[in-house]
């Protein structure tokens, strides 16, 4: 164990030919407001939208800019992050195939809520403003499914940032951990291999603390056991013990 070893992690490619339609169906079919359409409806989704990738740490969109984009995740990972409270970045979420980020003034947002950026090589399926105000009208189930997506994503961010004045670093950090686990984990012979390249400074971003103080907090679990961790890499082996920490 410990930041020696060699990562587990293999990337996936950002090219966009790779992203195959199969894969962008399978995606699309995930996300929250094409999940309810038939296959012909995807396949109509599909053809609406073109395939960009992103390399690893390259910015997708910035806070504040105008939404003018909606992306579904096809391959790969992205992060969203916000300002919290006291003007420090807070990493709010970690997208996988079948998530959405983004936004458009038809949906209720002049302007990205929070700054978007490939945390793999990452495939993401654009939409425009006018490719969605075509597929609303053609799907119109899309578009109440759409704005609740939206409305959940706002109110879970808001929550993230809440949450990280009112619990520990130990129990936030065990918190993120299974969450993460549960979005991005990938069960193996040692635990669960979190498939996303998250830094120390990531994971500090996510629990409101210091890089210094989250890889103080991991070496302490590396000793007990609880998991394994490396310089961009974490594998969790003992999901009961981080739940008991993060409970307090």
């Amino acid at each position: 164990m410990g930041g020696r070893e060699r990562s587990p992690l293999t990337l996936p490619r950002a090219d966009p030919h790779a992203c195959t339609p199969g894969v962008r169906i399978a995606a699309l079919a995930r996300a929250p407001m094409f999940a309810g359409l038939a296959a012909d409806a995807l396949a109509d989704v599909d053809a609406r939208c073109r395939a960009v990738g992103f390399q690893e740490g390259e910015p997708i969109y910035h806070a504040g800019d105008p939404a003018e984009r909606l992306f579904v995740v096809a391959t790969g990972a992205a992060k969203l992050s916000r300002l919290g409270p006291e003007g420090r970045e807070a990493l709010t979420e970690v997208l996988t195939a079948g998530d959405f980020l983004g936004a458009l003034p038809a949906l209720g947002q002049q302007r990205y809520a929070e700054s978007a950026l490939a945390l793999t090589p990452v495939c993401l399926l654009v939409f425009g403003a006018r490719e969605v105000d075509s597929l609303l009208r053609r799907h119109p189930g899309s578009a109440l499914a759409a704005l609740e997506a939206l409305a959940r994503r706002l109110a879970d961010a808001q929550s993230a940032i809440q949450r990280l004045s009112t619990s520990t670093v130990d129990q936030r950090l065990a918190a993120t951990l299974l969450l993460l686990a549960g979005k991005v984990g990938e069960p193996d012979d040692l635990g669960v291999l979190l498939r996303a390249p998250l830094t120390r400074e990531d994971l500090a971003a996510m629990v409101a603390a210091t890089p210094e103080t989250v890889s103080r907090t991991l070496s302490a679990w590396r000793r007990r056991e609880l998991l394994d961790a490396g310089r961009r890499w974490v594998r969790v082996r003992d999901l009961a013990a981080l739940a008991e920490i993060a409970a307090g």
